[in-house]
């Protein structure tokens, strides 16, 4: 039993440093106030145990047995119900970051998942018309998210990095993408690969608080070029087209420009 409540105690400890970290102080309080909990049952225990003299239970009223027992039974709800919202935080919910910001391409761990994915305190607030810079990352076929350069002559807001990183006020992330149509057999050295025009879910986050602002669809080129070389996460015998610059526009403008 002590080793169990050392341990309870530990886990407590670390995802409050998580927490404090993550920029999140009222979660990082609720996993103080949990991992103290075990003692001050300890305590209440005892000193309850004092008070009763003694006495068996048999030999104590109803309504004093009902009281002993409600009061432990309220403290493991407030406990169970604290650690599973800490504990979401903790898995779920994205943290701050707490490097500088140096180039666009550092905000690419705002697309990460649970304990990965940042937000970032030093980016702009999202406020008033636009343009609301982004910064654009696609997914490369190992699983990696890569920034989504512009084409020549686009304006400065729309990534890239010529954008100023603390003008940055959105991210948007693609995730791994689906299988539209096939295109064709890209033939390596010692393997043939087919190839398909991806279609990727695409999500929109504030950079500054990491908070969703929306989801779209964008599916990748039409035109069937093979990579000269490329990686592949295990267990995946595919490729995907990754979808034009003029395709993000088209798709995000609504985010950027209004």
């Amino acid at each position: 039993m002590a080793r169990l409540m050392v341990l309870f105690i530990g886990i407590a400890v670390v995802f409050s440093v998580i927490a404090f970290k993550g920029g999140n102080a009222p979660v990082g309080l609720l996993f103080i106030v949990v991992a103290a909990a075990p003692v001050l049952f300890l305590g209440y225990a005892v000193v309850n145990r004092r008070r009763a003299g003694g006495a068996t239970a048999s030999g104590q009223r109803p309504q004093q047995r009902g009281r002993r027992t409600l009061i432990p039974r309220v403290i493991a709800l407030v406990t169970v119900v604290t650690v599973g919202y800490g504990v979401y935080w903790v898995m779920f919910e994205p943290k701050a970051n707490d490097k500088a910001l140096t180039r666009v391409s550092d905000f690419q761990t705002g697309c990460g998942a649970g304990l990965a994915r940042k937000y970032f305190p030093q980016a702009a607030d999202r406020t008033g018309a636009g343009p609301h810079p982004i910064a654009m990352f696609t997914i490369s076929e190992s699983g990696s998210p890569n920034p989504a350069y512009p084409t020549s002559g686009t304006a400065d807001y729309w990534s890239g990095n010529g954008l100023d990183p603390h003008r940055v006020q959105l991210i948007a992330c693609l995730d791994s993408p689906d299988e539209g149509e096939f295109l064709t057999d890209c033939k390596f050295t010692t393997d043939s690969i087919k190839l398909y025009r991806g279609v990727y879910d695409v999500t929109v986050y504030e950079a500054k608080t990491g908070k969703k602002v929306g989801s779209e669809q964008l599916s990748g080129s039409r035109k069937p070029d093979c990579p000269g070389m490329v990686y592949l996460k295990r267990g995946t015998d595919k490729l995907h087209t990754e979808p034009e610059f003029a395709d993000y526009q088209a798709v995000l403008r609504k985010y950027v420009d209004n």
